[in-house]
């Protein structure tokens, strides 16, 4: 048995509370009760998100006090916690520091499968350590009635997406619910994974002395320490240490923690203990620091040097072609790299460099590989980022162009390839479009300006492949629309005259931008 977001809404403290958004996802797992302070998502807090450590099914539990008028950071926040696989969002003081829900929060959370609960609204007498005292008290409890650590952490990161499925999150998930330290070493000793209890100590698995196999250890200040094989016919076998402060562990909890990461390492990291190059590049993307620095010093590979990944795509599927991608990419970067990493992942060929020459012109060899895959019959599409300050960005670029690289191939229909920087473009328009009717009618006023004048369609269809497809140049606008340049000058000065202030100035020229790619995005496939 596990506390699901149906269970705590039977405790007496969420009693009067309702559920506004994401009523079919009430058998999500909880793992805990977090509480969210820094809701305004500027580039301070967004750092301090990145820091913490997010693994999921938590209920998260917040007033937006600083955003409560602001439904666009309200919206951003509820994205932020989906895509780190928290399971829902209790809302205090609605009434009186939130004037109201409001629709676009409610259907954006439908939309992300994300559970919202209000409290009773225009009440002062509520109290966060309510919820936080009766939910906490309701997953120890089962914890300590029911012994289905096993089943409850598989559930669990089955439930997560695909790539938060890591050996890493499971330790991070084993830690929460035993509240002891895990560290997963090789056979030489060396570190694959760590979770520590808590999150602030300071535990270095070499301090630690040798034990005896599945015996407890007594360390000094009341700790514990288990070494327990995971493959105990291997001579190259890994172990998992346990560290334990207070109250011991069981002989019977300990069998189901090494059962249970033994299961995992099979299941979703097939031979994490072996060195291979793939495994770094999954290491990269995954944000598995430990690992990273255990396969960089095997191979010599200064990870942090490392701030370009390319990410090439096909745009059907690869039909056996993807190793011959992934040789042409290496052969044309090897040269120009003081190192680089590349490899198959997830149906991608992805490439990590540092580059030998700072001022190198990367959109050249962008274009060069284009055509070197273009004259081998392969088709596929690139993504250039570039100025990644640390793994964390990397494997948030990689699931932005993941999520957004199709929407990115709407608004550009004839490129080959992209920055990071356009394909982020193509996700805030995205955004746009799922905040409500009101932000996209805001967003496509000049279009509907345009509308009101005659000949509206030429002139708008003039505009966007003028801003769009031919980078603001009359002679390539003409070129692609197989019109005088003097016929394209006119049209745009009538758009001009349509909107009041030419389309080149700026900042108005972003506006024009920016509806002209969400006009893209709403035209029917």
């Amino acid at each position: 048995m596990s506390v699901t977001i149906e269970d705590i809404l039977k405790l007496p403290c969420l009693s009067e509370a309702r559920v506004v958004a994401g009523k079919n996802c009430l058998q999500k797992v909880l793992s805990s009760v977090s509480v969210l302070e820094f809701s305004n998502p500027n580039s301070l807090q967004d750092e301090l998100f990145r820091k913490n450590e997010f693994c999921g099914s938590e209920i998260v539990i917040t007033a937006f006090a600083g955003i409560a008028d602001n439904v666009e950071q309200q919206c951003a926040n509820i994205r932020r916690l989906a895509m780190v696989g928290e399971a829902g969002l209790i809302l205090y003081y609605v009434g009186i520091l939130m004037p109201r829900v409001d629709q676009r929060l409610i259907d954006l959370a439908d939309q992300l499968d994300f559970t919202l609960i209000v409290m009773p609204e225009n009440r002062m007498d509520l109290r966060y350590s309510e919820v936080i005292y009766e939910v906490m008290e309701a997953i120890i409890r089962d914890q300590t009635v029911e012994n289905t650590l096993v089943t409850d952490v598989l559930d669990r990161m089955c439930r997560l997406p695909e790539h938060q499925r890591t050996v890493d999150a499971a330790l991070r998930m084993t830690r929460d619910m035993i509240r002891t330290s895990l560290i997963l070493v090789d056979g030489q000793n060396r570190a694959l994974g760590q979770a520590n209890w808590p999150m602030s100590l300071e535990l270095l698995h070499e301090d630690l002395p040798a034990a005896q196999k599945m015996k407890p250890l007594q360390l000094p200040n009341n700790r514990t320490l288990w070494r327990c094989p995971l493959e105990p016919e291997s001579s190259r076998g890994m172990e998992l240490l346990l560290v334990k402060d207070g109250n011991p562990l069981s002989h019977e909890l300990v069998a189901q923690v090494v059962e249970l990461i033994r299961l995992v390492v099979s299941l979703w990291s097939q031979n994490h203990a072996e060195v291979h190059a793939s495994e770094l590049v999954r290491a990269i993307l995954r944000d598995e620091p430990l690992k990273m620095r255990r396969l960089g010093a095997l191979f010599h590979i200064d990870v942090a040097s490392m701030h370009a990944m390319w990410v090439l795509r096909p745009k059907k599927e690869w039909n056996g072609r993807g190793e011959e991608a992934l040789h042409l990419m290496r052969e044309l970067l090897r040269h120009r790299c003081k190192a680089v990493i590349a490899d198959r992942y997830e149906g991608y060929a992805v490439a990590f460099m540092a580059w030998k020459n700072h001022e190198e012109n990367v959109f050249l060899l962008g274009s060069v590989l284009m055509e070197q895959l273009g004259a081998a019959g392969i088709d596929a599409v690139l993504t250039q980022c570039g100025s990644l300050r640390d793994t964390a960005e990397v494997r948030r670029a990689f699931l932005l162009n993941h999520d957004c690289l199709e929407d990115a191939q709407r608004i550009w229909p004839e490129r080959q390839w992209f920055t990071i920087e356009e394909v982020d473009f193509a996700h805030q328009c995205r955004v746009v479009l799922d905040e409500g009717e009101d932000t996209l009618a805001k967003a496509m006023h000049p279009f509907r300006v345009m509308s009101e004048h005659g000949e509206w369609q030429e002139l708008q269809r003039t505009l966007e492949i003028y801003l769009l497809d031919a980078e603001s140049s009359v002679t390539r606008c003409a070129e692609r629309m197989c019109l005088h340049k003097n016929t394209v000058k006119y049209r745009l000065g009538r758009v001009a005259a349509c909107l009041g202030y030419p389309v080149d100035k700026e900042p108005e020229k972003y506006a024009l931008y920016r509806a002209a790619a969400l006009d893209r995005l709403l035209a029917p496939q």
